[in-house]
């Protein structure tokens, strides 16, 4: 339900929840699969039909990082991650509170990276930053 397009949206939230709740239960066990789910994640974060279903990707992804400690690296591993999260601030000026809130909190848990460290990053993914999968 996280990759099919066709899929009822509500469909892919739900399993997107469940992931969350799941990680937060698993904690560090959820590691492994960090890589596989990430992209998935993320790809919620381009839906911009659906603030809901934006705002339960960045839950999730906060969920994630925070219980299985995959801090900052996210930033290296998903260049156009923090561009595409900050985005969403300042063209939600109609968006729920709830999705800025979350978007800031996410970016919160992320941890902070240092801005020559994510420009050298960015750089060096060139065209590659817009891409989801590795």
């Amino acid at each position: 339900p996280l990759h099919n397009g066709r899929a009822a949206p509500r469909l892919g939230t739900l399993a997107l929840e469940a992931l969350g709740r799941l990680s937060l239960v698993l904690g560090r066990t959820m590691r492994p699969y960090v890589q596989f789910l990430v992209p998935y994640i993320v790809e919620t974060l381009r839906d911009r039909s659906s603030f809901g279903k934006q705002q339960t990707g960045l839950q999730v992804l906060g969920q994630l990082v925070s219980s299985t400690g995959y801090v900052i690296s996210p930033y290296s591993d998903h260049p156009h991650l923090m561009g595409m999260a900050s985005s969403v601030l300042p063209r939600t000026k109609n968006a729920p509170w709830a999705l800025r809130c979350e978007v800031m909190r996410t970016l919160g848990i992320l941890g902070a990276i240092d801005p020559q460290r994510y420009s050298i990053i960015t750089r060096e993914m060139g065209g590659k930053g817009n891409e989801t999968h590795h």
